[in-house]
């Protein structure tokens, strides 16, 4: 994704991704609302939190993840692979199928962070930013909880993001989880105050310092002629 993106990046929109067909659409970010008082930016704070994907805990969630989908293939012999299902199969598969523990999380965080990928993409092209804001929360207490990614210096930023108060819409663990940065949605206007607060209270909660920016989506690599 960070490949794909870094390429076909576009100024002022994001990309819904579709991994298996690599067919992509822009959003845009608001539409005609993007340029509203309340119109957010984004802020990336780095836990400087290192994490190493290749090691321990990823490899295991990949395992999982193939044998929660061997259950619910053996139940719909239609789902060759987790985005294929809905929150219905998962719920029946944990009912009939013996689909349970560990696996069930796995498969339910899976699935419902497909879906609420796809409805924060509409709701971002509205520019219904409580709404997305709402899917950004969900999205990390499902990864903290049922996918179990995250850690304690990512849910400290997470938490102080959350609780900032008005001007932040949601924040969430972004990348592949145990350690690394978080994205914040939140008004251009209160980004500022929002950065210092995180580099205080983070180091003041952890003993480590963080690193902020502001940001916003831009275009991907493009040839330059010289």
């Amino acid at each position: 994704m960070d490949q794909f993106v870094s390429s076909a990046g576009c100024e002022g929109k994001l990309l819904l991704l579709d991994c298996r067909s690599l067919d992509y659409r822009e959003v845009s970010m608001g539409g005609e609302n993007a340029s509203s008082s309340d119109a957010p930016v984004l802020v990336i704070t780095n836990s400087n939190v290192k994490h190493d994907l290749g090691d321990g805990e990823y490899p295991v969630r990949v395992r999982q993840c193939k044998e929660a989908t061997d259950i619910l293939t053996k139940m719909n012999p239609s789902i060759q692979s987790l985005r294929d299902a809905t929150m219905k199969d998962v719920e029946a598969a944990a009912k009939s199928a013996g689909l349970e523990g560990v696996l069930l999380q796995r498969a339910r965080h899976v699935v419902s962070e497909n879906e609420r990928t796809v409805k924060t993409a509409d709701a971002l092209e509205k520019g219904d930013w409580e709404t997305v804001g709402k899917l950004m929360n969900a999205s990390h207490t499902s990864m903290r909880d049922d996918y179990e990614v995250s850690c304690e210096e990512i849910d400290v930023l997470v938490d102080l993001a959350q609780t900032f108060g008005d001007g932040v819409y949601g924040s969430r663990l972004t990348g592949g989880g145990f350690g690394g940065c978080t994205v914040t949605l939140v008004k251009k206007d209160s980004a500022q105050q929002l950065i210092e607060y995180l580099k205080t209270q983070y180091e003041a909660k952890t003993g480590t310092k963080c690193v902020c920016f502001e940001t916003a989506p831009a275009s991907g690599a493009k040839a330059i002629d010289l």
